[in-house]
């Protein structure tokens, strides 16, 4: 039902996201696509970005959450456990939810944490460090692993500017799309520096 990328380096933080929204649980017969233009990113504010693959729905309930704070304040720590509370009272579909919460941390470090429901949205932190990539993706139905080790970390070495950052988690989301038809090549991106 979505598939959402993150790349941080030590001055920036972008996310893609695919566009599709499919009806869940996905039958035998495949997805029933609601919507091929719907972005999964959004952008808080000139520090966070988060993003969020699985149950849409209930992916949109805890990401609203955040809609009952002054916005403009919410560091990526705040956001991170507003989300992490609201999740725990979300009833979520059996494929369930991942968010990617990414960009400058309380401190003016850019950071990426992943939470999701499969690990009762336990944050997993990481901080950007100097010469290296912090890369993280998210799908609903198709293992990302793969794909970030085939598509984007050998591309990583070759980038000199936000724009072959984008190529790449663009075709990334390209190859997953071609084989995961919950995905589509309706590419959404956000970028905090």
């Amino acid at each position: 039902m979505s598939a959402i990328l993150a790349v941080c380096g030590e001055n920036f933080c972008a996310m893609v996201s695919d566009g599709r929204m499919v009806e869940e649980p996905v039958g035998p017969e495949g997805p029933k696509v609601i919507t091929e233009d719907l972005p999964k990113l959004r952008k808080i504010n000139q520090n966070v970005i988060v993003g969020f693959a699985g149950d849409l729905l209930g992916a949109v309930q805890i990401v609203n959450a955040l809609d009952e704070y002054d916005l403009r304040y919410l560091t990526l720590e705040k956001t991170v456990r507003i989300l992490r509370e609201k999740a725990a009272a979300v009833p979520l579909q059996p494929v369930g939810v991942r968010l990617l919460v990414g960009g400058r941390g309380r401190k003016g470090g850019f950071l990426l944490t992943s939470l999701g429901s499969e690990q009762g949205f336990e944050p997993q932190t990481q901080p950007a460090r100097p010469g290296a990539y912090l890369i993280e993706g998210a799908c609903s139905h198709t293992d990302i692993g793969p794909f970030l080790e085939e598509k984007v970390k050998p591309d990583a070495a070759g980038w000199k500017s936000l724009d072959d950052v984008a190529k790449t988690l663009d075709g990334c989301i390209a190859a997953i799309a071609g084989q995961d038809k919950t995905v589509n090549t309706s590419y959404y991106r956000e970028l905090v520096m």
